[in-house]
């Protein structure tokens, strides 16, 4: 044996036993089936449907994969659509389900309907969106500053977003924040305006804003998932970009889902509503003005979605741009699914947003449950969806159905087909116990990351290393040296595994 081969070996002795654990606690069976769902859309509620994915990976007996892409409302609509499917795969879908918060347009409803594609709208949260910046001299409206809080008015940021106001002290700006002038760097500090690139929601939900609200300096033609911004504003990838177009530009100024901006700690503008009142997000929800934006959907799940509106709602603390999120799935299920057991897995997921304690879990993204009415159209359209054996020689008792255990059932919480409570992963019960450890780690790297904001790119190592040593001990400190360094060796030696197989498949000795 060369030596190649007696290295392979050694990799080997290293390698199977991770390989023969990890094929253990995933539960891959004998003829390798794994029950895989797939969806596809808006970022702003990705994160809540990940968590609950993940809940169902855990509980689940059967070995389950699902996977949710963030892409984008429009691109998440585009997959659920297949518009650009022709001849016989005409509007045949790439996607399981689509998630948006904008309703599929009528346009594109009655394509399908004529199409002969039957299909039920899901809303499941409520969330808002608003306007964040980064301008020196100004914090939230909760401290203490020369100026405390941001007050702008739709009409306002019609002309900064038009790049027409371009100066944070332009004079139209100070007439609602008398103290901005002497809170500001300098005179004359400039506007830097953050956009999102490709088609999202979010600028659908703050062009269409703008336009109701102010239509006067906020034109139809520049109302959409996508427009032509001014070439001198910031293009900014997703939700992810537009944080760090923020974070990273002072005198910046975007648009965010509201609870992806507050938990990057990024600071709201105060953005004036209907009644006249300047609030921000925060404010909003603690008096229930964001669930009060939601309006009457259709009564039928399966009916068309797309003349609904959540902004600017009357109400004295309503958020004036609130927005539903919504599910979109084909009532065959069969038509793309075409195992009954996954079908059945689809319905027991959608059924599981409407249940208190798995919905409660997208309270600390920043979302508000749907009102009872839209909740009951929902779960009626759930009720639509059809299920069909295709594999009887598989399934020959029928259609599986999949329940949940909540409380102990001895025996039957046992099933191939029960998402059990009473089931989880060690990894996912230490994450539990270690919850508050966690967030008081995550609240000392928030503290750490404005620290470093502040001091504007001038931190030396030395003040660098004294800031870390007041956030984390010397054990902890030695936590995060030795993690690291186990980290960079594993990916080294999966490296050489990788090559190793590379070198034994071509033959080379």
């Amino acid at each position: 044996i060369n030596g190649v081969e007696r290295y392979f070996e050694m990799m080997m002795r290293i390698v199977l036993p991770w390989v023969v654990y990890l094929n253990t606690v995933t539960g891959i069976n004998g003829d390798g089936e794994v029950l895989q769902i797939h969806g596809s859309g808006t970022t702003n509620p990705s994160k809540c449907l990940w968590k609950i994915m993940d809940g169902f990976t855990t509980r689940a007996k059967l070995p389950i994969h699902m996977t949710y892409r963030a892409v984008g409302s429009s691109t998440g609509i585009t997959e659920f659509i297949g518009v650009n499917n022709t001849g016989a795969f005409a509007y045949k879908n790439y996607n399981d389900f689509a998630a948006a918060d904008i309703p599929i347009p009528t346009e594109s409803y009655n394509a399908l309907t004529d199409a002969g594609v039957e299909m039920v709208t899901l809303p499941f949260v409520i969330g808002a969106v608003n306007f964040f910046h980064n301008v020196d001299g100004i914090n939230d409206s909760g401290a203490e500053s020369v100026q405390s809080g941001l007050n702008l008015t739709a009409c306002l940021l019609a002309k900064i977003f038009k790049r027409e106001i371009v100066h944070w002290d332009d004079a139209q700006i100070l007439t609602d924040n008398p103290g901005l002038r002497d809170a500001l760097p300098f005179s004359r500090y400039p506007i830097q305006v953050a956009r999102r690139v490709t088609g999202s929601s979010s600028t659908k939900s703050v062009t269409k804003y703008l336009n109701t609200a102010c239509p006067s300096e906020w034109p139809l033609s520049m109302v959409g998932a996508t427009v032509d911004w001014p070439a001198d504003t910031m293009k900014c990838e997703g939700s992810g970009g537009m944080t760090q177009c923020i974070r990273n530009t002072p005198g910046a100024i975007g648009y965010i889902d509201a609870g992806h901006g507050l938990e990057e700690n990024l600071i709201e503008v105060e953005l004036q509503n209907r009644a006249g009142r300047f609030l921000t997000t925060v404010e909003s929800d603690n008096r229930g003005g964001i669930g009060a934006a939601a309006s009457d959907v259709p009564d039928s799940a399966d009916k068309n979605f797309g003349n609904i509106d959540l902004l600017n709602k009357d109400g004295a603390y309503t958020w004036p741009i609130a927005l539903m999120s919504y599910i979109f799935v084909r009532k065959d299920l069969s038509s793309f699914i075409e195992n009954p057991a996954e079908q059945t897995l689809l319905k027991a997921f959608l059924t599981s947003l409407y249940d208190p304690d798995t919905i409660a879990q997208c309270d600390e993204f920043g979302f508000t449950r749907v009102p009872t009415s839209v909740k009951e159209v929902a779960l009626a359209g759930i009720d639509m969806l059809e299920v069909k054996n295709l594999n009887e020689t598989k399934y020959p008792h029928g259609i599986p159905t999949w329940t949940f255990e909540t409380k102990t059932e001895p025996g039957a919480g046992q099933g191939d087909y029960v998402i059990s409570d009473k089931r989880q992963t060690y990894k996912s019960y230490t994450l539990s116990a270690n919850k508050d450890d966690d967030e008081d780690t995550a609240a000392r790297i928030k503290i750490l990351e404005a620290q470093v904001m502040a001091m504007k790119g001038t931190t030396t190592a030395a003040n660098h290393n004294t800031m870390s040593s007041s956030l984390f001990g010397d054990t902890e400190a030695h936590k995060i040296e030795a993690a690291l360094i186990m980290s960079a060796i594993s990916i080294c030696l999966w490296g050489v595994v990788l090559i190793a197989f590379a070198i034994r498949a071509c033959g080379i000795c």
